[in-house]
């Protein structure tokens, strides 16, 4: 989920809502909205629910150690070749990674897979070592996860 530098407390305080349940109900948001000093009927709630969705993406991940798959990250440098990255982007996407991005820095490309076992892990590795563009792979598997959503959306806010 990515905010927009335009939202306020109330949104947060919405979204914050969501991550940890995502079937809150409305009614009950706005009393949580309420014990803030934030009046809000169920319906203003929607609403701004509504627009919120309209400007985010939301990406709520189950906990991989609560389940029966892995979930693989991989950090992908390629080679100097001109369109290099955009080909790795492209032909990475491809493949079953649900989250493929460029990026600045110490890698170029990174890719994150679930997995159903650590063959299955390793197999996605060679995949994307044996694309000619590719100069080297490091790869994390991730087996347990904390998620404090009050830093996720207080970013931005800081000074």
């Amino acid at each position: 989920m990515s905010l927009q530098p335009d939202a306020d407390e109330v949104d947060r305080i919405i979204l914050k809502a969501l991550a940890n349940g995502p079937r809150t109900p409305y009614s009950d948001i706005a009393e949580q909205l309420a014990a803030e000093g934030h009046e809000m009927s169920s319906e203003g709630v929607r609403h701004r629910v509504s627009k919120l969705l309209d400007r985010t993406s939301i990406f709520f991940l189950l906990e991989p150690d609560e389940h029966e798959w892995e979930i693989v990250r991989l950090a992908i440098r390629v080679t100097d070749d001109p369109d290099a990255k955009a080909t790795a982007l492209e032909e990475i996407s491809e493949m079953p990674f649900w989250l493929v991005t460029r990026g600045v820095g110490t890698y170029d490309v990174y890719a994150v897979a679930s997995a159903a076992t650590n063959s299955r892990v390793d197999e996605l590795v060679t995949a994307v070592t044996e694309l000619e563009i590719v100069e080297s792979v490091d790869h994390s598997t991730e087996t347990s996860r904390h998620t404090n959503v009050d830093d996720y959306l207080s970013a931005g806010q800081r000074d």
